[in-house]
């Protein structure tokens, strides 16, 4: 039994290893030879060598030429397999590339891409940059441009990369995307970035939302700064005030006053609760109001320091029109809880 079951394991482990190399792998085995009697007669030895000659013709010898065989066609088929090129990091010359025309940054700062060009001297680039091809020859990069203005820094001649195909709405997305995980955007460009998907794209607020990966309420927000002047767009840019300023700053009308608040936050160091509280209490009108009331006759007087009062008392910008013993009060308000509010200061 035992002789039995040794003989199985030994031909399971030879059906293994022909699993592996194939069928044609596994050499033809020479025929068992009987076992020769201790004494035997010339003819009885004759026949037995007869019989057992043809079997044992160069079968070792043949074993090693059928596995190299098999490892010759293992290896021209390893060759013959191609890798795709959008898969391939590809070596390009840094004056080859240009600046991608869907890129949303505007400015890069020089100090932190003095640092990253330091980086690359001492830790080459690790992560290629993404490209695609142009009509006109060359390569735009989609994603990566700060590491390409610092390897030219860093004095590279050439940059690794990933050839993609990309659409312009791609190109746009990836870019964006980008920047906005690592934070590389300002509000403002941000803003702008959404808009353009939106109107070079066809694109709804919520869609562009699901592009990027954000809230659709966030998106709406970020919209909103663009109807602020362009110079307190340029603040917001430059971190002179924030966006939290910058929404207390959206609920005042007409621009001489949103200029008013800007410049207060940043002359005053305000803080946003203390420019919401500025708001609430009419600290945003004019501070050169009371000259031009002392200009006006006296009933246009009255009806200005009637608004003045009526502001006060309710916490939101008022405005009164006189005109020749005629007129209208406008009690301006931004949302349905500061309306109620309103009522219920008057009916106290």
């Amino acid at each position: 039994m035992d002789n039995i079951a040794e003989k199985s394991n030994r031909k399971s482990l030879g059906r293994g290893l022909g699993s592996l190399l194939g069928a044609a792998a596994e050499p033809q085995r020479p025929a068992a030879q009987p076992v020769q009697p201790a004494h035997q007669t010339q003819q009885q030895k004759a026949a037995a060598g007869a019989t057992t000659q043809p079997k044992s013709v160069n079968t070792q010898e043949a074993k090693p030429i059928v596995i190299e065989k098999v490892v010759e066609k293992i290896v021209e088929k390893i060759v013959e397999q191609k890798i795709d090129e959008d898969k391939r990091v590809w070596s390009i010359a840094v004056d080859k590339l240009v600046p991608g025309q869907y890129q949303p940054r505007k400015k890069f700062d020089k100090e932190h891409l003095a640092e990253l060009a330091q980086s690359i001297k001492e830790n080459g680039i690790l992560q290629p940059i993404v490209v695609r091809k142009r009509q006109a020859g060359g390569f735009e990069i989609v994603a990566g441009e700060r590491r390409w203005r610092a390897a030219q820094l860093a004095g590279l001649h050439e940059i690794p990369a990933l050839i993609k195909t990309f659409t312009d709405q791609e190109a746009l997305q990836l870019a964006l995307i980008e920047n906005i995980q690592r934070e590389d955007l300002d509000p403002i460009e941000e803003a702008e970035s959404y808009q353009r998907l939106m109107e070079e794209f066809n694109l709804s607020q919520q869609q562009v939302a699901d592009k990027v990966g954000k809230e659709r309420s966030s998106v709406a927000n970020a919209l909103r700064l663009l109807v602020l002047p362009f110079e307190i767009k340029n603040m917001i840019a430059d971190e002179m005030i924030s966006v939290g300023h910058a929404k207390v700053i959206l609920s005042v009308d007409g621009k001489p006053e949103q200029m008013r608040l800007a410049k207060a936050v940043q002359a005053k160091s305000l803080s946003v609760r203390a420019l919401e509280q500025m708001v609430k209490s009419g600290g945003h009108k004019d501070e050169k109001s009371d000259e031009k009331i002392k200009e006006l006759d006296m009933p246009e007087k009255l009806a200005q320091q009637l608004a003045a009062q009526v502001q006060k008392s309710i916490g939101t910008k008022t405005t009164i029109n006189y005109k020749k013993g005629k007129g209208e009060l406008v009690i301006h308000f931004y949302s349905d809880e500061q309306l109620n509010s309103i009522y219920e200061r008057l009916t106290e």
